[in-house]
């Protein structure tokens, strides 16, 4: 189940942020998805030391909390987009094939 979906632009300015829980997790979402923003940045800064390569554009899992996973997918245009989910049991190829409609 996805709970945030945020994008960010290529200077890491908040371009859209959407919590989809009724309860008040807000504030922590929005903690979690700028925390990950710092994650991408060391992954697309240093490709040898995180697994995933410089020009492979979904990271993958980014970093998972107890509740929650975090994933991230990168354009070639340094727009960046994160993904919260509330499944534990969530898998990459799951997530690389999520359509995000308006």
């Amino acid at each position: 189940m996805i709970v945030c979906v945020a994008i960010f632009g290529r200077q890491n300015n908040p371009l859209y942020i959407q919590s989809f829980t009724e309860a008040d997790d807000g504030l922590k979402l929005h903690h979690i998805v700028h925390c990950s923003l710092d994650v991408v940045d060391e992954r697309v800064n240093n490709p040898k030391k995180s697994g995933p390569m410089l020009n492979e554009t979904f990271p993958g899992l980014l970093y998972p909390t107890e509740i929650y996973k975090v994933y991230g997918y990168l354009t070639n245009t340094k727009v960046k987009f994160i993904l919260v989910t509330l499944d534990l049991d969530v898998r990459d190829a799951d997530v690389r094939n999520v359509r995000i409609t308006y």
